[in-house]
């Protein structure tokens, strides 16, 4: 499916995967596939989702319906400036392990104008995502453990516990999610198909 997320980029949010790969030890002895690399510089499949298109397959979007979409994107993130929020502290919760998005009222603003991009392009029906509170996944879950144990180590061993997420532009992003045959969870992966700036600001 489409979707657009931020994605956070060593170099720029270099203190956020500090704090996402620090967390990554300690979920390892939960049933929680991470979506960073304890080790390395890239930033694995950590994201913030801003919008999932559930409307149809991105297979099913030719060239057209694609430009449509890209430019209804550039229309309306063009109002939105570039801005810097934080991401934490750590949580274990049912889906996994998170970090919560705050101060989100730039986050919540980008969220709608996407929403607002997507129902100009494609209709309502493109939109049946609850949204929820904004989050960064640290990692997803594919069985049971405590929580309670993990949130205690998240929050005696994870310092500092908050980091910024600077935000300047978004990627639609076909996104396909895969059985893991040995887990029995699901692996994430994704293709680019666009880069769309803030504040009208050249790619």
């Amino acid at each position: 499916m489409l979707h657009v997320y931020v994605l956070p980029r060593p170099g720029v949010d270099d203190e956020l995967l500090s704090l996402a790969r620090a967390c990554v030890p300690l979920m390892a002895e939960h049933p929680i596939d991470p979506q960073l690399p304890g080790t390395g510089d890239g930033a694995g499949w950590l994201h913030l989702t801003v919008e999932m298109l559930a409307d149809a397959p991105a297979t099913d979007y030719d060239g057209p319906a694609l430009q449509r979409l890209v430019d209804a994107l550039e229309t309306e993130l063009a109002s939105i400036a570039p801005f810097t929020t934080e991401a934490g502290p750590p949580i274990a919760n049912i889906a996994g392990a998170v970090l919560d998005v705050w101060p989100e009222t730039d986050a919540e603003m980008l969220r709608e104008a996407t929403r607002t991009a997507i129902r100009k392009a494609r209709g309502e029906d493109a939109l049946q995502h609850q949204g929820g509170r904004q989050h960064i996944s640290l990692g997803y879950a594919d069985g049971t453990s405590s929580s309670d144990r993990l949130n205690s180590r998240l929050r005696n061993e994870i310092t500092p516990r908050r980091a910024p997420l600077h935000v300047d532009r978004v990627h639609l992003l076909a996104v396909t999610w895969t059985e893991d045959t040995v887990s029995g969870g699901w692996r994430m992966s994704w293709e680019p198909v666009a880069e769309i700036p803030l504040g009208g600001s050249p790619r």
